[in-house]
């Protein structure tokens, strides 16, 4: 699975082989920028073959994420601590990928100046060019990050659904594995591994994870401006 980003540069989107890359045509939106934790879960096994550039478990990828922006701006609208959450599925991989729907999340708890700043960012391209467009939905996003390197990360968006992601680790009980150089459409240089359960239900899209793929990753965002 692959979804979300860390580019220390500012970026420009574009839809390429295998995702989104930096770089962005919206002059006409302010410069904006967002950094922080991404938890992003999927209906691959733990073992995902799409951080590695190949096909997904079962010839498709439903998903569901989201991410709390620790920095970040629109313009000279703060987004510091606003949380906001994506829902889509894709298939095939590489050259070969489609994605088929997606849909976006911004949680309530942001200031009408956040919400707006988010929706504009969440129109635009890339994010509005992801397959059919589901909408965005103003609803309670929480993302929990724990205190500890191998705790429970938490995922709620609304009465939707609830998400657990725990790192899995290896020998070394008190440190997540790591893929580094993923396969990501969102370039990100470190992927924690996790395994996600939990329900999610929206746009009549049905998603049930046990012991399912989850990831996880401090990712950065840029664009807009001239």
């Amino acid at each position: 699975m692959r979804y979300i980003m860390l580019i220390c540069t500012v970026v420009l989107f574009a839809i390429s082989a295998g995702g989104l890359s930096a770089q962005d045509t919206s002059a006409n939106m302010p410069a904006w920028n967002m950094k922080g934790n991404l938890v992003i879960t999927d209906t691959c096994g733990i073992n995902c073959p799409c951080l590695f550039g190949l096909d997904p478990h079962h010839g498709h990828c439903k998903f569901v994420g989201g991410m709390k922006i620790n920095e970040g701006s629109y313009g000279d609208t703060s987004l510091e601590g606003v949380t906001w959450g994506m829902l889509g599925e894709f298939t095939g991989s590489g050259e070969n990928l489609k994605f088929i729907y997606t849909g976006y999340y911004i949680d309530d708890n942001a200031s009408e100046e956040q919400q707006a700043a988010l929706r504009s960012i969440l129109s635009a391209a890339p994010f509005s060019q992801l397959g059919e467009q589901l909408g965005i939905k103003v609803v309670n996003v929480d993302v929990v990050v724990p205190d500890t390197a191998t705790g429970e990360y938490k995922l709620s968006l609304g009465d939707m659904g609830d998400i657990a992601v725990m790192p899995v680790t290896g020998n070394d009980k008190t440190s997540p594995q790591k893929i580094e150089n993923p396969v990501y459409p969102f370039p990100a240089e470190e992927i924690i591994i996790g395994s996600a359960t939990g329900k999610f239900s929206d746009h009549g899209k049905d998603i049930n994870l046990k012991n399912n793929s989850g990831e996880i990753s401090v990712i950065e965002l840029s664009g807009g401006g001239s």
